[in-house]
């Protein structure tokens, strides 16, 4: 169902893929050509790898994910591709109202050699108290092994309506819109909620992107209360950009000093 534009070799596919990495790329999300279509119009979206919601983008490779869904009424199912498509989603809406896609990257490894580059990057991920941890467990500063995970979700209206709500679809790290955005305008509240596991988790940074049609991108941040919430005021209407970052222990048998999970969730205003 994908488009397949141009030749991309399949050792190409995976140079390109394995390049994405937090310390490099600190986005990874879905996004649709629109956020909202017509009922017989296709759904077509590219993942993005990128800062400031601006990116690279990157084709179907079956290999870098543990699953690609779509969820909507009609309940699950796996979007299917061709290795190299690009748009890497384009299907057809099955039903009207609210599409929720979501995508689960393989696990992947990076290694820190400069301590700087990793607090930094903690920073900037508002990864509050890993760098203390890190010391308190007698790491090394200089070799810094780190697997990490993508979880993106991005939500679609189909039709003339704007039914359906986000739900927690069962990712690691998740973050669940508390309204349909096609009910949403310039100027309102969009709320959501933080899970880990599938349970709210507190104190957590969240950073809303918003790439307005004329003006620069702007980068909101606040921090999830006691329940996992947090809620942004949308300025104007376009593209937003959900996202947030869960830094654990790694398992022993993983060898790996750290864990992280990333989540992001887009969305449009009109």
């Amino acid at each position: 169902m994908g488009q397949h534009t141009g030749f991309w070799p399949m050792a190409a596919l995976f140079g390109l893929m394995t390049t994405i990495s937090p310390a490099s790329s600190h986005e990874f999300w879905l996004e649709p050509e629109q956020f909202r279509v017509d009922a017989d119009q296709p759904i077509r979206a590219d993942i993005k790898v990128g800062q400031d919601f601006k990116g690279d983008v990157y084709p179907y490779v079956a290999s870098r994910f543990v699953s690609f869904e779509r969820h909507d009424d009609l309940g699950t199912s796996a979007v299917e591709g061709t290795a190299g498509d690009i748009p890497a989603l384009n299907i057809a809406p099955r039903a009207e109202g609210l599409s929720i896609f979501t995508y689960v990257s393989s696990g992947q490894r990076l290694t820190f050699s400069k301590w700087e580059k990793f607090t930094s990057y903690l920073a900037n991920e508002g990864l509050n108290g890993i760098a203390a941890r890190h010391d308190a467990r007698g790491l090394p500063r200089d070799r810094i092994r780190e697997i990490y995970t993508r979880c993106a979700k991005t939500l679609v209206n189909a039709g003339d309506g704007a039914t359906g709500r986000d739900r927690a679809i069962g990712m690691a790290l998740e973050l669940v819109a508390g309204d349909n955005p096609g009910n949403l305008a310039t100027g309102g509240t969009m709320r959501f909620r933080l899970l880990w596991q599938g349970k709210p988790l507190p104190d957590t940074q969240v950073a809303l992107f918003h790439r307005p049609e004329d003006g620069e991108t702007t980068r909101t941040l606040t921090r999830t209360d006691a329940d996992g919430h947090a809620s942004f005021k949308l300025p104007s209407p376009g593209p937003y950009l959900a996202a947030s970052v869960h830094m654990t222990e790694a398992a022993s048998d993983e060898n790996a000093d750290w864990q992280s999970h990333w989540a992001s969730l887009t969305f449009g205003v009109e």
